[in-house]
């Protein structure tokens, strides 16, 4: 997986006219997406349900299998969440192992940019 590059990825992105990326490692999906939305001035909602994970994760992590890098991001980034998720779930989200995934910002088309935040499934995770 970690080697798996995200050139086809990145242009498709461009090519939609997406602007603002970041390749999702050591900080994990939150830690990366709290410093995007800091760094915007916005508010985003995770659908944790709609997460993948590589297989063997949630295996891993069941096992005691966590580094403690997860841990230290998941405090870092713990104070501006408004999670309804698992202690694990916030773990696996915050996953310092994690390492080229791209997480793309950008306007939904039909979605308000600014306005009432809409919960993402019955767990989301909201980063402020």
């Amino acid at each position: 997986m970690m080697t798996t590059l995200n050139r086809d990825a990145a242009r498709a992105a461009v090519a939609a006219g997406h602007r603002a990326a970041t390749d999702v490692t050591g900080f994990g999906l939150l830690g990366h997406l709290y410093k995007m939305c800091r760094a915007s001035g916005v508010t985003a909602v995770v659908d944790a349900a709609s997460v993948p994970y590589v297989d063997g994760a949630r295996a891993a992590l069941r096992d005691g299998f966590v580094p403690g890098g997860s841990r230290r991001n998941l405090d870092w980034v713990r104070p501006h969440l408004d999670a309804h998720v698992s202690e694990d779930e916030l773990v696996l989200l915050a996953d310092a192992q994690t390492s080229g995934g791209l997480l793309v910002a950008g306007e939904l088309p039909g979605h308000p940019v600014v306005g009432e935040l809409v919960a993402a499934g019955p767990h989301p995770v909201v980063v402020r």
